[in-house]
């Protein structure tokens, strides 16, 4: 496993270095500087990282739904390939360099967090994971080293251990979270009275975080998680009904995109039904493929938050 590593980040290593040496190099039509935080190719520039006030990112209030996570790298000379991949329930956060830090929101609870050498190069996002159990409203911190061979190191620490590493980091910018905390917020409901069923005072949108396998709507059991929380709901409005909608992006063709995002809906409708014990009654399930995008198809970025499932949650009506 060492030589793999060592391979990988010598690969990717060396062009780096090469490059470096003049601070700015030109290979075809394509123009590259890396001149201090800045980086740029051709008109693109983005900054590696950032000076911030990192007591007042502290100072901002997390709602009781949701926790603070904030991730701290040690500071050494480990070439920035060996950048530690972190993720949050399987989804990634940053690839974070040495001196560097980065904070976002999860759901309380139990959370899955990750640590895991880019250079290994097998996007795993939950090698290494360690399960950590979360109250609502609060911030909690983590210090992450890497060695030379790669093996990485998460440790939760204390506020007063933090804040004076935090004195000597800077934040990491550079690279786009797809940690969604999509937490269910308290909904305001009729005050119920004794043998009442309690009552749903609006419509309430659920946003599952199932991902599927390319052109497959069989949902994996690392989803049922998920999925149950739309049960719980259900089970707690007894009087309720769901419809879960599927999109997609606009790849492919339209009629295409119907299809699969039916067959994916309909996967997750008979997850809630034989996992769960939901009454079909209470369930419909559509597929609206393409035609309801959120964001521009035109990105990487915006066709993942294209492809999504949503479950709708309302009062059924009254005779």
């Amino acid at each position: 496993m060492d030589r793999i590593l060592k391979k990988a980040i010598t690969t990717i290593v060396l062009p780096t270095i090469l490059f470096g040496i003049s601070g700015c190099a030109v290979t075809g039509n394509s123009s590259i500087d890396n001149e201090g935080d800045s980086r740029r190719v051709n008109n693109v520039m983005w900054n590696n990282q950032v000076d911030t006030d990192f007591r007042s990112l502290l100072a901002k209030k997390v709602d009781t739904n949701e926790t603070r996570l904030v991730f701290i790298r040690k500071s050494d000379a480990d070439p920035e390939q060996t950048s530690a991949n972190i993720s949050v329930n399987n989804r990634y956060q940053v690839s974070l360099h040495p001196g560097n830090y980065t904070a976002v929101n999860s759901c309380v609870g139990m959370n899955q967090l990750s640590a895991h050498a880019t250079g290994f190069k097998d996007n795993n996002l939950l090698a290494n994971k360690q399960d950590y159990q979360l109250d609502g409203g609060q911030t909690y911190f983590f210090y992450v080293d890497m060695d030379d061979s790669g093996k990485s190191t998460l440790e939760q620490i204390t506020t007063a251990s933090a804040l004076p590493l935090l004195e000597t980091k800077r934040y990491q910018a550079h690279q786009i979270s797809r940690v969604v905390p999509n937490c269910v917020v308290p909904t305001t409901v009729i005050a119920p009275v004794p043998e009442v069923v309690p009552v749903l005072a609006e419509k309430v949108t659920i946003e599952l975080e199932v991902l599927f396998e390319t052109d497959k709507s069989v949902v994996q059991p690392e989803y049922y998680s998920k999925i149950s929380e739309v049960a719980n709901f259900m089970t707690q409005y007894p009087n309720t009904v769901v419809t879960i909608e599927g999109h997609t992006d606009s790849r492919a063709s339209e009629q295409y995109n119907q299809a699969l995002s039916q067959r994916r809906v309909d996967a997750v409708k008979e997850v809630l039904i034989a996992e769960f014990g939901i009454d079909p009654e209470r369930l419909n399930a559509i597929g609206y493929g393409e035609s309801q995008p959120r964001a521009t198809n035109d990105t990487v970025a915006g066709r993942q938050l294209n492809r999504r499932v949503v479950a709708v949650v309302e009062e059924r009506a009254r005779p």
